[in-house]
């Protein structure tokens, strides 16, 4: 414990996740997949939650292994186009064929809209993020989005106070790979032993800390099971807001 606080006092940089560590959903995914659809013109109503999970677990199945084989550039899915053959995946799994390259570029657009308003900056995490700022810590973004979340960030008031942001959903970048990790800390010129590293996601976020050697801090205000999943080092806060009391 003694070397762990040491670590904490030496830190410089602190990295935040973004999904659920310092902003919050207004609604679920199977809601706003729905929703997005209604957009569209394709209708899920009838779908259970069960179904579109199963479906949302293909395009993962099939995406994250196209990414790879197709050697695509760190920011792939930013752009409209990149999301057609993955949507069509989707609806196929839940029967509907024949969709035009139309349509699916449609239901991307629609998800890209969305997704501007689903989630918001938690009011305690701003505070501490302002207050962190303040004391002088290098405050940074590395997040699994597949948007630059920059605009989002401006608009939430907090774009001034950040060093550096990273995003990548691409595998073998993005977490639990410590890539953009890395490259945060390189960016502001901390080394990363000196850098903390904040997430609501043992698996994905917890993993990438340990592996770029950053200080481990997870969020449960989200998931509070996750904390028994923390492998031993891990700093646990139930708030975004008790950081304020470890880098004091």
């Amino acid at each position: 414990m003694g070397e762990y606080s040491s670590r904490l006092s030496g830190a410089k940089a602190i990295l935040f996740d973004m999904h659920e560590t310092i902003t919050e959903v207004n609604e679920d995914i199977m809601t706003l997949t729905r929703k997005v659809a209604k957009t569209a013109g394709i209708d899920l109503t009838n779908f259970t939650d069960e179904e579109l999970n199963v479906a949302l677990e293909r395009v993962i199945e099939w995406f994250n292994p196209y990414q790879i084989e197709n050697d695509v550039d760190i920011h792939f899915g930013s752009e409209v186009e990149h999301w057609t053959s993955a949507n069509r995946v989707m609806f196929e799994a839940l029967g509907f064929e024949g969709l035009s390259d139309e349509v699916l570029v449609s239901v991307e657009e629609c998800w890209k809209e969305h997704l501007k308003t689903w989630e918001s900056l938690r009011p305690d995490a701003k505070t501490t993020l302002v207050e962190l700022h303040n004391r002088n810590y290098q405050l940074g973004i590395c997040t699994r989005r597949s948007d630059d979340p920059t605009d989002l960030l401006r608009k939430w008031g907090v774009l001034d106070i950040l060093a550096t942001i990273q995003w990548s959903s691409v595998p073998g970048y993005s977490k639990p790979h410590p890539y953009t990790l890395i490259l945060a800390a390189e960016e502001i010129g901390v080394n990363p032993l000196r850098c903390a590293f904040v997430g609501n996601s043992v698996d994905a976020d917890i993993v990438a800390a340990n592996r770029a050697e950053m200080i481990p801090i997870l969020t449960t205000w989200a998931d509070p099971e996750e904390a028994q999943k923390a492998p031993e080092g891990t700093h646990i806060v139930s708030e975004v807001s008790e950081l304020l009391d470890l880098f004091e």
